[in-house]
């Protein structure tokens, strides 16, 4: 998702992209947990439905003993402590806008999407208008 984004706004870290993967590895990860866990949430029940290989929430399922919504709750707070990770590494202020706001679009994007389940697969007008919200409208401060 890193990737594209990067090409999808090269203009403006096309000279950092060499360093990019190196200097930016941490942010890069958290960004995309959140993408990975937001889309186990949202897809999971329907893909397990379909025949697909457990997620997240079925292998913590599988590997704790507990409940779905005990596992579901684990994975949202694995989601809550990602974010703080990015925010700590922004606060480090070692990084380049363009960059910072990959990262962090990408990982609203993903939990846009699958918010309310399968945002992609299934997508309703609730999830374009979270998606054009979150990174298109500039919260006031």
């Amino acid at each position: 998702g890193l990737v594209l984004l990067c090409f999808v706004e090269a203009d403006s870290i096309v000279n950092q992209f060499p360093n990019c993967l190196k200097d930016y590895s941490q942010l890069f990860y958290w960004s995309s947990l959140i993408t990975r866990l937001s889309d186990d949430l949202g897809t999971s029940k329907a893909e397990m439905e379909r025949g697909d290989i457990p997620k997240a929430v079925q292998a913590y399922m599988i590997e704790k003993g507990v409940s779905e919504e005990t596992a579901r709750n684990h994975v949202k707070e694995l989601i809550s402590n990602s974010w703080k990770k990015i925010n700590e590494e922004i606060l480090d202020n070692r990084f380049s806008q363009a960059i910072v706001n990959l990262s962090k679009n990408m990982a609203r994007t993903a939990q846009c999407i699958y918010q309310h389940g399968d945002g992609f697969g299934t997508s309703t007008g609730v999830t374009k208008d979270c998606i054009i919200s979150s990174i298109l409208r500039p919260i006031p401060i």
